[in-house]
């Protein structure tokens, strides 16, 4: 059996790294990297939540409009 088979790894470039092999320092920027990652995705979902919001606060308001006379230019 391949010990090397559960090794997590690195890509960077066309080239493939153990990243328990790295330096501590290359460990932490790949943590670092992870963590951007997560906060990516957890804005990401926000932003879609927010636009959501605004679609449904406008089609409100366009209801509401709806009702009045515009204005004749």
């Amino acid at each position: 059996m391949n010990s090397n088979k559960n090794r997590p790894i690195l890509n960077i470039d066309d080239s493939e790294y153990y990243i328990d092999s790295l330096p501590d320092e290359g460990k932490g920027l790949v943590n670092g990297l992870r963590t951007a990652d997560v906060q990516l995705k957890m804005y990401e979902d926000t932003l879609k939540m927010i636009n959501i919001g605004k679609m449904k606060l406008l089609e409100d308001l366009k209801k509401i409009v709806e009702k009045i006379e515009p204005i004749n230019k």
